[in-house]
């Protein structure tokens, strides 16, 4: 449960980068909003998460890939322009929602919790070592001449809200905060050639991931890869909203990640995810 809850819950400059590696891989085949398109020039897109969908990577691949990184071989530079401040405790849900501007939800089945925490927002980019990325795409199967030369020295921005993250005695931890938004540059592609190759490059076969480059909206969706040999995941349906199930394979522990009215929640127990819906249906 220790590892399951690390997984989720690194420390805050490290959610910030792990939520950039994450959105890299997303955001790099999601170049183009209609609006955008029309434009000309220099612009920047704006990209909200509203849904997830997830992709399991072979210890083998994750083994590739971290071999790659010892030899040097990188597909950019994250940087943290401004770490979240916190956590910082606080007595009551209506401290919390007087530090970070709106007003939390909780499991009211659960009770009061135990422990309120809040947490600042942050920012931070990722700028595109064209060669680098190349050259992973190469290394993992993939072909590195999808990638338009426009996207060497690209910037990625990414913006994370105030959050909040309630406790119970049960080990049941619940956060939440505003759907991150991510500026990225426009007009560099088609954005399921761009998906299909970082598809392939996480280690999904080319018919695979030529379908799910072509099902996903990349626009709205946030893409997590998630280790196969630590996590399983499925779709559900949760809090009226469609959502990620996320399990650790002994079953010990399970966490809810879902998107509604622009708010993020994480819900996290020692508990199947089905007893993990029933107390998000609670929330209040």
């Amino acid at each position: 449960q220790q590892r399951f809850r690390r997984f989720f819950a690194p420390s805050p400059a490290r959610r910030l980068a792990l939520t950039l590696a994450f959105v890299v891989v997303a955001l790099l085949a999601a170049f183009s909003l209609p609006t955008v398109r029309a434009a000309a020039g220099e612009f920047l897109g704006l990209f909200r998460v509203q849904t997830f969908t997830a992709v399991s990577i072979s210890p083998e691949q994750i083994a590739l890939l971290q071999l790659l990184a010892n030899e040097g071989v990188s597909p950019g530079q994250v940087n943290i322009t401004q770490e979240p401040d916190g956590p910082t405790s606080v007595d009551s849900l209506a401290a919390a929602a007087a530090a970070v501007g709106f007003r939390p939800r909780t499991v009211t089945s659960l009770g009061q919790p135990t422990a309120v925490h809040t947490m600042s927002g942050g920012r931070g980019n990722f700028v595109i070592n064209l060669a680098g990325t190349r050259a992973i795409l190469q290394a993992t199967g993939a072909d590195p001449l999808l990638l338009p030369d426009s996207l060497d020295g690209a910037r990625i921005d990414l913006t994370t809200f105030a959050s909040v993250e309630q406790q119970w005695a049960n080990g049941v931890w619940l956060i939440q905060s505003a759907s991150p938004e991510v500026e990225y540059p426009a007009e560099i592609g088609d954005p399921t050639l761009l998906a299909e190759a970082f598809l392939r490059a996480l280690g999904l076969e080319a018919a695979d991931a030529r379908r799910l480059a072509r099902e996903i909206d990349w626009t709205s969706t946030l893409l997590l890869p998630l280790p196969a040999d630590a996590v399983s995941f499925r779709e559900i349906q949760v809090d009226s909203s469609s959502g990620l199930a996320l399990q650790n394979l002994d079953g010990t522990a399970s966490a809810l990640v879902w998107q509604r009215n622009g708010v993020l929640y994480l819900l996290q127990g020692a508990m199947p995810p089905a007893e993990l819906a029933a107390l998000a249906a609670s929330l209040n």
